[in-house]
């Protein structure tokens, strides 16, 4: 006959259970996130072993970790930007998502992600091969971009040798930034046809409004330079900056006093000091009350004055 069993091990072992299921709840919740995805990266290619996959990758300005989705083949390439804010959760079907935030996939030019790379051996000074120049063991899954889009557009940032079976590349600087320059006029043009706002805090919700009519051509130049520019190291945006002969804007801090403006005015003295105190002559004529006309009409000849009632007798 088996033993039988205490209420409070058959208690115990429910809270076990449901404590494994709480866990497993959680774990599957970490797993799953809201995403919008281009539907192009949702086509699935059955004889193509290269599925849509997310991966992380040094991100090309900051050189830290960050989200890409790799899709069709590994051909294209997308950003995936995070939008998250505190006590927002995500309703599915009769389950509350703890985690609210927003996961957003855009494209990007792979070549934006494999120009850290060239500027990791340009030192060298040799023609390597793509996989030679591609290669990370922090971030393995960078091999993929071997397989992207761009490398058929590697000739804008490198020299090229060799036969269409085996190339070899060296990074050149000039056609980096001519690149970089004509990625950047037409970032602008594309503004400026779509009416893109550009000054202001409006300008980085790319608002379209009235105000984006009066931007000049150099405001979308500098406005579609500083978007560039998150794709690309500090080092080369600012060779970029003078490559493009793109003024520095600084900007006025709050609660600063406007500057003095210097006083040019001639500050010559007016009148000659040196030959003691001059005269102030009046320019008004003083005006006198009636009882001071009276008065002056008056004779005054024998009269004492006021101060004299006051002053002290003389001594006999």
């Amino acid at each position: 006959m088996p033993p039988r069993r205490s209420s409070r091990q058959t208690s115990k072992e429910t809270e076990d259970e449901e404590g494994q299921s709480t866990q497993q709840h959680k774990k599957k919740e970490n797993n799953q996130w809201i995403c919008f995805i281009n539907n192009d990266a949702l086509e699935i290619d059955p004889n193509n072993e290269n599925k849509t996959t997310f991966c992380k990758l040094r991100h090309p300005k900051t050189d830290r970790s960050a989200m890409f989705l790799f899709a069709n083949g590994d051909k294209d390439v997308f950003e995936v930007a995070v939008f998250s804010e505190d006590c927002r959760s995500w309703l599915i079907d009769d389950t509350v998502q703890q985690d609210g935030s927003l996961h957003i996939t855009t494209p990007i030019d792979p070549l934006f992600l494999i120009l850290p790379y060239f500027l990791k051996v340009k030192e060298r000074g040799m023609f390597m091969t793509l996989d030679q120049i591609v290669c990370d063991p922090d971030f393995p899954e960078c091999s993929r971009l071997v397989n992207t889009s761009g490398t058929s557009d590697l000739h804008h940032i490198s020299d090229i040798k060799g036969s269409d079976d085996l190339q070899a590349y060296r990074y050149n600087e000039e056609k980096l930034l001519s690149w970089l320059q004509s990625k950047t006029e037409r970032l602008a043009e594309k503004l400026s046809e779509r009416e893109i706002c550009v000054s202001g805090a409006q300008s980085s919700t790319y608002v379209r409004t009235k105000r984006a009519m009066t931007a000049t051509h150099d405001d979308y130049i500098r406005y579609a330079y500083g978007m560039v520019c998150d794709y690309i190291p500090t080092d080369i945006s600012a060779r970029l900056r003078e490559h493009m002969k793109i003024p520095e804007v600084v900007e006025k801090k709050e609660n600063e006093p406007p500057l003095k403006k210097a006083k040019t005015d001639d500050i010559t003295p007016t009148e000659d000091y040196s030959q003691g105190k001059s005269e102030v002559k009046s320019t008004k004529a003083s005006k006198l009350t009636v009882g001071q006309k009276k008065l002056s009409k008056v004779d005054k000849s024998g009269m004492k004055s006021l101060a004299s009632f006051f002053s002290p007798k003389a001594k006999t």
